[in-house]
């Protein structure tokens, strides 16, 4: 795996090339439709906002153009410092989620519905992590 910046198109597409090709993360996305926005601001290039849809087994991970007002289930805002360490393994979701760090919308409960999917999801892109540069 190629080194790649963190949030850059690159690992953008890094990411969606993993997510796409895990077995377990198709499996145990089988039965699931949602769509998770995430917004990471005052990064070194500026804010990033993608999306990552899990339609029925299959997994994407789309960059979201600026003024795109298409809809997601589950919105993810929080800063480039936090989004960082989250990915490096530092700081867990919860963790800035109750210290403020991370702001949450729209259906939130489908988080924890579908935990499972999303342990999985966090799986694929831990492993990517180590390709990554901050």
């Amino acid at each position: 795996m190629a080194h790649v910046r963190f949030l850059s198109p690159e690992w953008l597409d890094q990411l969606a090339s993993a997510a796409a090709s895990s077995d377990d993360l198709r499996r145990a996305s089988a039965g699931v439709s949602v769509a998770i926005r995430q917004v990471v601001t005052g990064g070194p290039g500026g804010d990033v906002d993608y999306l990552v849809r899990l339609d029925r087994g299959r997994v994407s991970v789309e960059p979201r153009a600026s003024g795109d007002t298409g809809t997601a289930d589950v919105e993810i805002t929080e800063d480039y410092a936090t989004a960082a360490a989250i990915s490096q393994g530092l700081l867990t979701p919860a963790a800035a989620f109750a210290g403020g760090r991370l702001k949450l919308g729209g259906r939130v409960g489908l988080l924890v519905e579908h935990s499972s999917v999303f342990s999985a999801l966090g799986g694929v892109f831990a492993a990517s992590s180590a390709a990554t540069t901050y």
